[in-house]
């Protein structure tokens, strides 16, 4: 099996498909604050009701993606 070694700055090997996958946890959570977030502000202009709407938001994402996955304990 050949190694590909990319010398210092160069991008060679560099892809985005491999980026995503190695990046795909922080993108999961940035979306599930994002967008309850998002939604807050949309319905409120007060500032503490923005970070209660996110923080049940992101719990509802949170329990619909355990509810969908299978966990082993």
């Amino acid at each position: 099996m050949t190694k590909i070694v990319s010398k210092a700055h160069s991008l060679e090997g560099w892809q985005l498909k491999n980026w995503f996958v190695g990046n795909w946890k922080t993108i999961k959570e940035l979306i599930k604050v994002g967008v309850p977030y998002a939604i807050s502000t949309f319905f409120s202009a007060d500032l503490a009701m923005q970070g209660f709407i996110t923080i049940v938001g992101k719990f509802i994402l949170d329990t619909g993606e355990y509810w969908y996955k299978e966990y082993t304990r």
